[in-house]
Protein backbone atom coordinates (compact mmCIF):
# COMPACT_ATOMS: atom_id res chain seq x y z
CA UNK A 1 0.00 0.00 0.00
CA UNK A 2 2.88 2.37 0.80
CA UNK A 3 4.38 2.38 -2.75
CA UNK A 4 0.96 3.22 -4.23
CA UNK A 5 0.62 6.18 -1.87
CA UNK A 6 4.04 7.53 -2.91
CA UNK A 7 3.20 7.01 -6.58
CA UNK A 8 -0.16 8.75 -6.13
CA UNK A 9 1.50 11.70 -4.39
CA UNK A 10 4.12 11.92 -7.15
CA UNK A 11 1.34 12.07 -9.77
CA UNK A 12 -0.47 14.80 -7.82
CA UNK A 13 2.75 16.79 -7.49
CA UNK A 14 3.44 16.41 -11.20
CA UNK A 15 -0.11 17.56 -12.03
CA UNK A 16 0.28 20.64 -9.80
CA UNK A 17 3.62 21.55 -11.38
CA UNK A 18 2.18 21.05 -14.85
CA UNK A 19 -0.83 23.26 -14.04
CA UNK A 20 1.45 25.94 -12.58
CA UNK A 21 3.57 25.91 -15.72
CA UNK A 22 0.46 26.18 -17.91
CA UNK A 23 -0.82 29.13 -15.84
CA UNK A 24 2.56 30.88 -15.98
CA UNK A 25 2.76 30.38 -19.76
CA UNK A 26 -0.76 31.78 -20.28
CA UNK A 27 0.04 34.76 -18.05
CA UNK A 28 3.31 35.48 -19.87
CA UNK A 29 1.59 35.04 -23.21
CA UNK A 30 -1.07 37.56 -22.22
CA UNK A 31 1.69 40.03 -21.29
CA UNK A 32 3.61 39.23 -24.51
CA UNK A 33 6.58 38.10 -22.43
CA UNK A 34 7.12 34.56 -23.76
CA UNK A 35 10.75 33.93 -24.61
CA UNK A 36 11.93 32.20 -27.74
CA UNK A 37 14.85 29.75 -27.67
CA UNK A 38 17.51 32.43 -28.27
CA UNK A 39 16.16 34.77 -25.61
CA UNK A 40 15.84 31.95 -23.10
CA UNK A 41 19.42 30.90 -23.81
CA UNK A 42 20.72 34.41 -23.08
CA UNK A 43 18.79 34.58 -19.78
CA UNK A 44 20.06 31.13 -18.80
CA UNK A 45 23.62 32.23 -19.59
CA UNK A 46 23.19 35.37 -17.45
CA UNK A 47 21.79 33.28 -14.59
CA UNK A 48 24.63 30.77 -14.91
CA UNK A 49 27.21 33.60 -14.86
CA UNK A 50 25.58 35.08 -11.75
CA UNK A 51 25.42 31.76 -9.88
CA UNK A 52 29.06 31.02 -10.76
CA UNK A 53 29.97 34.15 -8.79
CA UNK A 54 27.56 33.78 -5.87
CA UNK A 55 24.71 31.51 -4.84
CA UNK A 56 23.40 34.05 -2.33
CA UNK A 57 22.25 36.68 -4.85
CA UNK A 58 18.92 36.01 -6.60
CA UNK A 59 18.71 36.32 -10.38
CA UNK A 60 16.88 39.48 -11.42
CA UNK A 61 14.99 38.95 -14.69
CA UNK A 62 14.12 42.66 -14.92
CA UNK A 63 17.77 43.74 -14.77
CA UNK A 64 18.67 41.04 -17.30
CA UNK A 65 15.92 42.24 -19.65
CA UNK A 66 17.31 45.80 -19.45
CA UNK A 67 20.71 44.43 -20.48
CA UNK A 68 19.25 42.64 -23.50
CA UNK A 69 16.68 45.33 -24.38
CA UNK A 70 17.90 48.69 -23.11
CA UNK A 71 15.42 51.51 -22.72
CA UNK A 72 15.55 53.67 -25.86
CA UNK A 73 16.56 57.32 -25.69
CA UNK A 74 13.26 58.65 -26.99
CA UNK A 75 10.12 60.09 -25.44
CA UNK A 76 8.62 56.70 -24.54
CA UNK A 77 11.90 55.50 -23.08
CA UNK A 78 12.21 58.62 -20.96
CA UNK A 79 8.65 58.22 -19.65
CA UNK A 80 9.47 54.60 -18.77
CA UNK A 81 12.64 55.73 -16.94
CA UNK A 82 10.55 58.27 -15.00
CA UNK A 83 8.01 55.57 -14.08
CA UNK A 84 10.81 53.25 -12.89
CA UNK A 85 12.28 56.07 -10.80
CA UNK A 86 8.84 56.64 -9.24
CA UNK A 87 8.60 52.95 -8.35
CA UNK A 88 12.01 53.08 -6.69
CA UNK A 89 11.01 56.22 -4.77
CA UNK A 90 7.63 54.92 -3.58
CA UNK A 91 7.76 51.13 -3.24
CA UNK A 92 4.02 50.69 -2.56
CA UNK A 93 2.93 52.61 -5.67
CA UNK A 94 0.83 50.50 -8.05
CA UNK A 95 1.53 50.65 -11.79
CA UNK A 96 -1.91 52.11 -12.50
CA UNK A 97 -1.30 54.87 -9.94
CA UNK A 98 2.07 55.71 -11.48
CA UNK A 99 0.69 56.19 -14.96
CA UNK A 100 -2.32 58.00 -13.56
CA UNK A 101 0.09 60.49 -11.98
CA UNK A 102 2.08 60.70 -15.22
CA UNK A 103 -1.00 61.16 -17.43
CA UNK A 104 -1.21 64.94 -17.27
CA UNK A 105 2.55 65.32 -17.71
CA UNK A 106 2.59 63.06 -20.76
CA UNK A 107 -0.45 64.78 -22.28
CA UNK A 108 1.17 68.19 -21.73
CA UNK A 109 4.40 67.03 -23.38
CA UNK A 110 2.51 65.69 -26.39
CA UNK A 111 0.50 68.90 -26.74
CA UNK A 112 3.66 71.04 -26.40
CA UNK A 113 5.37 68.95 -29.09
CA UNK A 114 2.34 69.27 -31.37
CA UNK A 115 2.32 73.06 -30.98
CA UNK A 116 6.10 73.38 -31.41
CA UNK A 117 6.07 71.35 -34.61
CA UNK A 118 2.80 72.83 -35.88
CA UNK A 119 1.17 69.39 -36.14
CA UNK A 120 -2.37 69.82 -37.45
CA UNK A 121 -5.30 68.09 -35.83
CA UNK A 122 -8.20 68.54 -33.48
CA UNK A 123 -8.01 68.41 -29.73
CA UNK A 124 -11.54 67.02 -29.49
CA UNK A 125 -13.88 65.25 -31.82
CA UNK A 126 -17.07 67.17 -32.57
CA UNK A 127 -19.09 64.98 -30.19
CA UNK A 128 -16.60 65.53 -27.34
CA UNK A 129 -16.47 69.24 -28.12
CA UNK A 130 -20.27 69.57 -27.91
CA UNK A 131 -20.44 67.78 -24.58
CA UNK A 132 -17.48 69.72 -23.13
CA UNK A 133 -18.24 73.24 -24.35
CA UNK A 134 -21.77 74.64 -23.92
CA UNK A 135 -23.54 75.76 -27.09
CA UNK A 136 -23.31 79.58 -27.27
CA UNK A 137 -25.66 80.07 -30.23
Amino acid sequence: MQPNLVLEQAHKLYAEIEQGCRNAREHKSGLRMLLDAEELQSYLQDAFDLYCQSLDVPFDFVQASFLHNPIPFNFGGNILKLAIAMIKEEKKLHVRAIFSKLGNLVASCIMLDAVRHNIPGLLFTKVQFRTTIPDLT
